[in-house]
């Protein structure tokens, strides 16, 4: 018989990967919750974008609690996929095979960080074009681009905090646009700033939370939307500093 410790704990697990890679809270409770009712446990599970507590009662009354802490979260969709149909499709497996499924999904390596650095500047590209940027506005965005993701990667390397890594990706943002008209090769920072500032503006985290509110996920809801708020003033405050720089130096 599996013991009800070895199913919450692998519950928990899932839950967790599942949020660290971008899934909303009401879904990462459906995978939990999927996974203790198919071993005939009674789960009761809160999840909040920085926490995850999961109670179970066994068909004894046994009472069994777990808590995971999430300290980091990233963009990887193809991993809550991955998670969401293994779950779905438990029926299909031993408690074994499950566990060597997920186990195999969470080792899966990303891009590596070439594909990361392209796919940066083409981004930051076509975003210049989309606002009706012309090729030199792309040109200088692709370049951009480039910078954030240096400067994103190196940051990360740092562990430092998202808001002084948005702060400092606004105002490589703006520099970059500053410097591509200085050597005239554009002549306005907007398309390729906006270009740029796209790759850094937090519409995972803005949509998940109104997918949280409109399912009644209060706490994770708001948690998220203000997540998004404080990135959005982090892009602003950069932006608005290395401009400030700029115009006090009198350079424009």
């Amino acid at each position: 018989m599996i013991i009800e410790n070895k199913i919450l704990t692998l519950a928990n697990m899932i839950g967790k990967i599942a949020l660290q890679s971008g899934a909303e809270t009401y879904r990462v409770e459906d995978i939990i919750s999927r996974i203790c009712k198919h071993y005939n446990l009674n789960a009761q599970c809160f999840v909040s974008i920085t926490c995850i507590i999961t109670s179970v009662r066994n068909y004894k009354g046994e009472i069994y609690s777990a808590v995971e802490r999430v300290n980091s979260r990233t963009i990887n969709l193809n991993k809550v996929h991955s998670i969401n149909q293994l779950v779905r499709d438990l029926d299909k497996y031993s408690f074994q095979e499950f566990t060597e499924k997920v186990s195999k999904i969470n080792r899966e390596i990303p891009y590596n960080k070439y594909v990361y650095f392209l796919a940066y500047c083409l981004g930051a590209f076509f975003f210049a074009l989309l606002y009706k940027g012309g090729l030199a506005d792309g040109a200088v965005a692709f370049v951009g681009g480039g910078l954030v993701f240096l400067i994103s990667d190196f940051a990360n390397k740092l562990q430092t905090n998202t808001f002084f890594l948005n702060t400092l990706g606004g105002g490589i943002c703006t520099l970059a646009s500053y410097l591509g008209v200085k050597f005239g090769v554009i002549n306005t920072v907007s398309y390729s700033t906006i270009g740029m500032l796209m790759l850094l503006v937090p519409g995972i985290a803005l949509t998940n939370a109104i997918r949280d509110l409109v399912v009644g996920d209060l706490v994770s809801g708001i948690s998220r939307a203000v997540e998004a708020f404080l990135i959005g003033i982090a892009l602003a405050s950069g932006t608005g500093f290395a401009l400030f720089l700029i115009l006090k130096l009198g350079e424009v």
